[in-house]
């Protein structure tokens, strides 16, 4: 790719990512509504003030990775642990999470939240793992609530800063949680032997990979905090697994389609952080990702079924003697549609960004129509708009020049004269 068009295809698909991200004001709320639901579990009224609740985001909400869905009237799914440091040692895995319920319940509109489900067992033991919180309509978004157990020294944890390559062990940001699939959830009363989780060391994998210096002190718990600023800005890589999970989600709408067997963000975001290289411009690192990504899926042998399974290793779960390690791809083994999807999926992507990268000289009018059809119309469009509103400004102060190849706006070529977009005769 020529240079010019490089950076200005960069320029337009960071301004996508951009429109990717939820609002400010959607944003705030979130914060606002999760900090609400923490306070009430850690208020001096309640019966777990003495075990320290926190209320703690995970997911594509703590790695900058989330996105607007696709229509408007859908939700955003907030994933929050509940992470209590203390239990009295009769509790099972049930007992803390119903504890985490009963004090839901005692609010009258958390309590309403769970009742909309209208499932009487849901509304009882939960999910198999989280207490869901379903907010108004016109909120636009609900929040996966996790039980979980770490001891103090997860929090201190949390709040050391360290950069790219300190060493910390990741398993040490490790903690329990609550499966009701798992067995002795009714029964067993010893952390140890309950499911293990590492949102947090997942986390800090993901930004040392995304990280471009590593100069830069990074903080988890910038990250982690329960009271997060609005970033407009974000790393390549965090604009990479956006657009990755958007394109999924523009084929995956399609009625043809089971979307419950979509490809996973988990994997997603794997994959696309183990590929990364680096790279600051986005095009490149896009790029090099989804030409990356089919060779970086394994093939092991499952040590429980004996049988070879595609593999996409949990990079914080690693295997041990009495571990085979956590493979974020293991229901593809039972679910083949799952792993059928994810490969005409790649097929797909890898296609789509093919014609993008050869895309020189076409015009940007065809340009945004094969950006539409891999991202959808209204972001695009607002992408291409604002595109042009900073364009134009630069043309204004004579910055921006024709690039004589491309037909693209650049640094370099013919200088642009002043136009109205109105024709030869203003007509």
């Amino acid at each position: 790719m020529e240079i010019v068009y490089k950076t200005e295809i960069s320029k337009i698909l960071k301004g996508l990512g951009k429109e990717l991200d939820i609002s400010r004001t959607q944003y705030e709320e979130v914060v606002k509504s999760y900090e609400t639901v923490g306070n009430w579990l850690a208020d001096e009224t309640s019966p777990l003030k003495e075990f320290s609740p926190k209320i703690i985001p995970q997911g594509s909400f703590m790695l900058g990775t989330l996105i607007k869905p696709i229509c408007e009237d859908g939700d955003i799914d907030v994933d929050l642990v509940c992470r209590l440091n203390r239990k009295p040692d009769s509790w099972s895995q049930r007992d803390l999470k119903q504890s985490i319920g009963n004090r839901l319940k005692e609010h009258g509109t958390y309590d309403y939240m769970l009742m909309e489900y209208d499932d009487k067992e849901y509304y009882e033991e939960g999910g198999r793992r989280c207490w869901t919180l379903k907010y108004a309509d016109a909120a636009g978004y609900h929040m996966d609530i996790l039980p979980s157990f770490a001891d103090e020294g997860l929090t201190i944890l949390l709040e050391k800063s360290f950069g790219t390559g300190s060493g910390l062990d990741t398993d040490n940001l490790a903690m329990r949680i609550t499966d009701r699939e798992k067995n002795g959830y009714n029964t067993d009363r010893d952390v140890e032997n309950w499911l293990k989780s590492n949102p947090f060391g997942y986390a800090k994998w993901f930004f040392e990979k995304a990280l471009l210096s590593s100069e830069r002190i990074f903080s988890l718990k910038e990250s982690v905090d329960p009271i997060r600023v609005f970033e407009s800005e974000k790393l390549p890589l965090q604009r990479v697994v956006q657009l990755l999970k958007r394109h999924r989600d523009i084929m995956f709408s399609s009625e043809k389609f089971d979307s419950e067997n979509k490809p996973i963000s988990i994997i997603i975001t794997t994959l696309a952080s183990r590929a990364y290289d680096k790279s600051e411009n986005i095009i490149d690192a896009y790029t090099n990702i989804v030409m990356k990504m089919r060779g970086l899926i394994e093939e092991r042998e499952n040590p429980e079924t004996g049988k070879l399974e595609k593999w996409v290793a949990n990079p914080v779960n690693m295997p041990s003697e009495d571990n085979a390690g956590e493979n974020f791809a293991d229901k593809w083994s039972f679910v083949k549609q799952k792993e059928d999807y994810f490969y005409l999926w790649l097929d797909k992507l890898e296609e789509d960004l093919k014609i993008l990268r050869n895309s020189q000289g076409v015009g940007l009018q065809n340009i945004s129509e094969s950006m539409s059809d891999m991202y959808g119309k209204t972001v695009t469009n607002k992408a291409f708009a604002n595109y042009g509103k900073v364009s134009t400004m630069e043309r204004n102060v004579g910055r921006r020049k024709m690039a004589t190849e491309t037909g693209f706006l650049g640094a370099v070529g013919s200088k642009v004269l002043e136009h109205n977009f109105e024709g030869k005769d203003g007509k």
